[in-house]
């Protein structure tokens, strides 16, 4: 009976994990705001000079910066949901296994590779470096897709 008691409360060993993600997702957050800062500073700088270029690509960064850090933050909800306590969350924030859990962290991931190949092409990155990492990140998300879709029928 001793064990059992023990090994139920060896569930809380996860709120390491929660903390560390939530001090990521703040950490995140912070440095997409300060990117986001710099970049509105540069246009209202430059905003009427027609010789200076604002890629969109610097935009699209913004926006991964905090893809990634909304991740770090879904995936310790996601935790806490599972192994302490479920929240009053949104119903697309609420995740009963791992398996959930993981699939919502792969389509970060995937939307976090699209970012970066698209990152690349628009600095103009050699077009046989650009096709051979695009392969690449190709791989990787087609890889995640079919793992997503298997877990979905499990």
């Amino acid at each position: 009976m001793r064990m059992d008691r023990a090994l139920v409360f060896s569930r809380y060993i996860v709120l390491i994990g929660v903390a560390g993600l939530l001090l990521a997702s703040c950490a995140g957050f912070l440095l997409a705001l300060v990117e986001t800062a710099k970049v509105i500073g540069y246009v209202a700088l430059h905003f009427r000079d027609p010789s200076v270029e604002v890629q969109e690509v610097y935009f699209i960064k913004l926006v991964d910066g905090f893809l990634v850090a909304t991740g770090l933050l879904i995936f310790a909800l996601g935790l806490y949901g599972i192994f302490i306590r479920q929240l009053n969350l949104p119903e697309p924030l609420r995740f009963t296994t791992i398996g959930e859990l993981k699939v919502s962290l792969a389509n970060v991931i995937v939307l976090t590779l699209a970012v970066t190949f698209l990152t690349l092409a628009q600095e103009g990155e050699e077009a046989m470096s650009l096709l051979l990492k695009g392969l690449a990140i190709a791989a990787v998300i087609v890889t995640l897709v079919f793992f997503t879709r298997g877990d979905h029928k499990n």
